[in-house]
């Protein structure tokens, strides 16, 4: 779709008048950056509509309601047209698409191959020439090379940077000084030394190419790829054309030898001994004699009688099963440090919930509890003591709340993220923007965009990761605009069991006969 520009003026402003459409824009609206009027220009040419953010930005700085923006291409189209109409001053932007820059980047392509013949031709002259030039000089050139020449000649040479600092022998942390590079080179005035300018020219570099650069599709058929590969089949002549004898021919200086490597012998031995242990055995009657028997042949004076009797210890027990109070968790050592607050409330059936996050002192949710804080990320922390983790028969997390997204970590186990990543961190992206990095995904600005409060039905079982003693649960929670968040987990006790010990002795009256 065209939006109104002629199709010439449309091809124009791709090909060859982006930049100066861009600069024509940002004359007629000065507050505007180049990025958003790059962003005026390209909804203008093909209708691409920015996102929400961008819209209510633009809008801002020109001073028009948001809903209004599409009302301001048709002075837009003026603008663009009368730019257009003026002689190009520069090679077409990567901004302004990737249809004209395909088009210069293929013709360079084009010609750059066709010199490819003609440089082929002359190689091995040129070749030979530099050879000899790189002999004559090299007296002369390696006299010149000794500690300390280079001193006068390169620019801070032998000094360290400030940026030493941060190696810390390998364990120093680089993302924060590198963000804060970035930044600083992205708004700062180049340095009037051309040396030290290279610095920032280069970071400025490094952190737009990814967006800027052209892309290519470059296939097996290329002319590059079948160039390349007609060199490796034919290196032998290649090398040839070249003054250079190499290569695997007749003609080659390498040659191929056989060597015969003799069989090696080794002579190993070993022993094995049948260990003999030494056994004794009793031949004959043997006859044991005891004071209580008196040994007469056919008469018994003394015998031995055995009588059975029972003595045993009796076990009751009462209490047992669930249900009972406490839920588990020690009543008055939850507390909470960051935003929020938590209870504990009975659930019925024994069960008690442990409701927390931003709620009311009686469990209920606090609509748009952060309000007007643009992407911010905020952190809470709710510790309470187990006495013993035995005692649970259950607790699970098994509802939430959110809005925009939300990740929950129980003594430094994650178990809960709407993202599917492992972390929730603030992070920034180009042009000092902020976006959500949950560890998976990168930086991104799509977690500010929740929306409205979502209801989660969940079912995890905490009892893996539950301590004796203080457990912690970590909430981080990333609200682009308006929002608030709410958990409940739900826990069940073993009632306890209380039993004592009875004996019982049948045998007192045997005992006293014994006597």
């Amino acid at each position: 779709m065209s939006y109104g520009l002629k199709p010439t003026i449309r091809e124009r402003v791709l090909h060859t008048h982006w930049k100066a459409c861009v600069e024509a824009i940002r004359d007629r609206f000065p507050a505007l950056s180049p990025r958003l009027a790059a962003i005026v220009l390209g909804y203008a040419v093909d209708g691409r509509l920015p996102p929400a953010w961008d819209t209510e930005e633009i809008a801002r700085k020109i001073g028009i309601p948001p809903g209004n923006f599409s009302e301001l291409m048709p002075e837009i189209h003026r603008i663009v047209e009368k730019a257009a109409e003026k002689p190009p001053v520069n090679l077409p932007s990567t901004k302004a698409g990737s249809s004209g820059h395909r088009r210069w980047a293929l013709a360079l392509a084009l010609v750059t191959l066709s010199l490819t013949g003609v440089v082929l031709a002359d190689q091995n002259g040129a070749f030979q020439e530099g050879k000899s030039l790189g002999g004559s000089v090299n007296p002369s050139a390696f006299s010149g090379i000794k500690n300390g020449s280079a001193a006068d000649k390169i620019p801070a040479y032998g000094t360290n940077p400030p940026e030493t600092q941060f190696f810390q022998g390998g364990r120093g942390n680089l993302s924060g000084p590198g963000v804060a590079k970035i930044q600083n080179c992205a708004t700062a005035a180049p340095d009037s030394d051309p040396i030290k300018r290279q610095e920032c020219e280069a970071v400025n570099f490094m952190a737009r190419n990814p967006q800027i650069r052209p892309q290519f599709n470059i296939t097996k058929n290329d002319p590059m790829i079948l160039a390349a590969k007609h060199a490796r089949d034919n290196a032998e002549e290649f090398f040839k054309s070249l003054g250079i004898n190499g290569g695997t021919g007749s003609g080659s200086q390498c040659t191929t030898r056989v060597e015969t490597t003799p069989a090696q012998y080794s002579t190993e031995t070993c022993s094995s001994f049948k260990e003999v242990n030494e056994q004794q055995c009793t031949m004959g009657r043997l006859v044991n004699i005891d004071t209580d028997s008196n040994f007469q042949c056919d008469q018994t004076i003394n015998a031995y009688e055995t009588l059975k009797c029972r003595r045993g210890t009796n076990v009751t027990c009462t209490g047992g099963g669930t249900g009972c109070a406490p839920s588990g968790i020690k009543m008055d050592s939850v507390s909470v440090s960051g935003f929020g607050t938590a209870v504990m409330i009975p659930a019925g059936g024994g069960y008690w919930d442990l409701t927390f996050g931003t709620i009311t002192s009686s469990g209920d949710r606090i609509e748009n509890y952060f309000k007007g804080n643009k992407y911010e990320i905020y952190e809470s922390n709710i510790n309470f003591t187990v006495v013993d983790k035995n005692s649970i028969a259950e607790m699970k997390l098994f509802y939430v709340e959110y809005d925009d997204h939300v990740a929950l970590w129980i003594n430094g186990n994650l178990v809960y993220s709407t993202t599917g990543g492992y972390k929730l961190d603030k992070c920034t992206l180009e042009f000092g923007l902020h976006g959500v990095d949950d560890g998976v995904h990168g930086c991104s600005r799509n977690y500010w965009e929740g929306g409205g409060n979502k209801y989660s039905p969940i079912s995890i079982n905490l009892q893996p990761y539950l301590y004796n003693g203080n457990n912690n649960i970590k909430i981080r929670l990333a609200v682009g605009k308006n929002g608030e968040t709410m958990f409940k987990l739900r826990t069940l006790a073993y009632c306890p069991v209380t039993c004592s010990v009875s004996t019982r002795n049948d045998c007192a009256a045997l005992e006293e006969r014994a006597r």
